[in-house]
């Protein structure tokens, strides 16, 4: 039963990803726009910056799944521990059980 609800999540996860939102319809009508009428005037009639229209251009391919939100979580952390300070906290920890965080 657990196996099977899992199941269910990944597909329910698989399927919102394929979905068309809302964003990506109004993103799709100020590109069709702005290829009419140009950058200038969608940006007046839709209330928007320009490099926000030129940023989506340079994304749009003609298809919605272009138009989708890509994630915003960074590729690397600076302060984040090396392999090597991992080991030694490890150590330390399997060494000093009852030590706290302090």
């Amino acid at each position: 039963m657990v196996e099977l609800s899992r199941q269910n999540r990944k597909a329910g996860h698989l399927s919102a990803m394929k979905t068309i939102t809302q964003t990506m319809r109004f993103r799709q009508a100020v590109m069709e726009y702005s290829y009419q009428h140009g950058v200038t005037k969608a940006a007046i009639h839709y209330r928007l910056n320009r490099q926000y229209i030129y940023r989506w251009r340079k994304r749009y391919d003609g298809t919605l799944q272009s138009l989708a939100d890509l994630s915003h979580r960074p590729h690397s952390h600076p302060n984040q521990h090396t392999p090597e300070e991992i080991k030694l906290i490890l150590d330390m920890r399997r060494r000093n059980p009852n030590t706290g965080l302090d």
